[in-house]
């Protein structure tokens, strides 16, 4: 979207807290919407022309930030199925164009989500893999409590992905991305040293407390702020919610929070994004009925804070994309709820993820309040290519216990 477009208007005063700026580190943003990651559009570990597409589309439609979908550092750990891209030498040209691409649309803010399979990876027999041997890798070789799955890390392998992680983080910043987004959430690998259920290590990655686990994200933070310098923009996206684990917590009291937040803060993150499964659901009902997880954050922070979950539909991700209950729409009653937590300070940012995808134009529409003639999400509609690309056939999270 060009700077004249008729959605942005950097002149014009307004009431609408949903539509107006802000800035993330050094960066201006146009609005308090974001696109997050959806894994769609990778073939062969790399993205695709039809990502590209996909994201500029939704870039020329009206969200501040665009979330590219993740992608893994160059590690033969870090390779799971081909629907996941890498990002690494052999495939900066191909993220080159998404990033061109996306930028091009006009003052879209461009975050590139690092992401690490640790140990949900499972090599599947007839799934292309060029590292089909090498385990999985955790904290503590564990995928959950009493399940094992691949290797603890040894020193030398924390040191190998950190300097991976790293080397992403200065390709991404070449291409021209603002940031990246270090997704630490949902059971994969950094959420797993978070997890005290997968973390069990003795050394000083470990820790009976939330803020001696966050160690190694800690580490790659400093390692990534150091090598892209003060204005890169490092998101840290957390959840306390795990894909083979809806009602997991890293942080069991809110007191658990501030010190966690300090540390990463003190690192050089400088937004956090926290993943829920309903965006304003009550992290700790019983302190607190209204308060999200997200809205404690925010008491415990100067940093811009944003927050994802279940915006305009009926049903959480979880629960629609693994468990088959499809969702129906209740924009409009979201929205209200979304401005009334801008306007509460609960959050800073809230992003829009099925609802978007099915409408590319959803920010647009709801600029202009029209609501009537948005399209249903249907995952094997709305997601068929990923779906496709994808082996679920024994995959560890469809093995999982998942209370809530």
């Amino acid at each position: 979207m060009q700077p004249n477009s008729t959605l942005f208007d950097g002149n014009r005063p307004t009431a609408d807290a949903l539509f107006s700026p802000l800035v993330l580190n050094k960066t201006p943003v146009r609005n308090r919407f974001f696109l997050p990651a959806m894994q769609r559009g990778s073939r062969g570990y790399k993205p695709t022309v039809g990502m590209a597409k996909t994201l500029r589309n939704t870039a020329d439609n009206g969200p501040g930030v665009i979330i590219t979908e993740g992608a893994a550092p160059e590690h033969p750990a870090s390779y799971w199925q081909p629907a996941f891209s890498i990002l690494g030498k052999e495939t900066a040209d191909e993220w080159g164009h998404v990033v061109r691409e996306v930028l091009d649309t006009g003052d879209v803010v461009l975050l590139m989500q690092l992401w690490h399979p640790g140990a949900l990876r499972l090599v599947v027999d007839g799934i292309e893999n060029p590292y089909p041997d090498h385990p999985a890798w955790s904290p503590s070789g564990l995928i959950q409590e009493g399940r094992p799955n691949g290797v603890a890390m040894t020193t030398q392998d924390l040191q190998d992905t950190k300097n991976a992680y790293v080397d992403s983080a200065v390709i991404a910043k070449g291409l021209g991305a603002h940031g990246i987004e270090l997704h630490c959430a949902h059971g994969y690998l950094l959420d797993l040293f978070l997890w005290h259920e997968t973390n069990l290590r003795s050394d000083e990655y470990g820790g009976g407390t939330l803020v001696e686990r966050a160690s190694f994200p800690a580490e790659i933070i400093s390692a990534i702020r150091a090598a892209t310098g003060p204005d890169f923009i490092i998101s840290v996206r957390f959840s306390q919610w795990k894909e083979v684990d809806y009602g997991a917590r890293i942080a069991q009291h809110p007191d658990d929070l501030g010190p966690f937040l300090t540390r990463l803060e003190q690192a050089g993150a400088n937004v956090f994004h926290i993943s829920a499964r309903r965006f304003d659901a009550p992290g700790w009902p019983l302190l607190d009925p209204r308060r999200s997880v997200a809205s404690w954050v925010k008491t415990m922070t100067d940093l811009p804070v944003m927050t994802i979950g279940s915006v305009g539909l009926s049903t959480d991700l979880a629960s629609d994309v693994f468990d088959d209950k499809e969702p129906v729409l209740q924009v409009e009653d979201d929205v209200v709820r979304v401005r009334q937590g801008l306007d509460a300070g609960d959050f800073d940012m809230i992003g829009v993820g099925r609802a978007q995808i099915s409408n590319p134009d959803f920010v647009d529409r709801v600029r202009r309040g029209d609501y009537e003639n948005l399209r249903d999400f249907k995952k094997y509609r709305d997601l068929a290519e990923a779906y496709e690309s994808y082996s679920h056939e024994g995959q560890l999270v469809d093995q999982s216990r998942k209370g809530d």
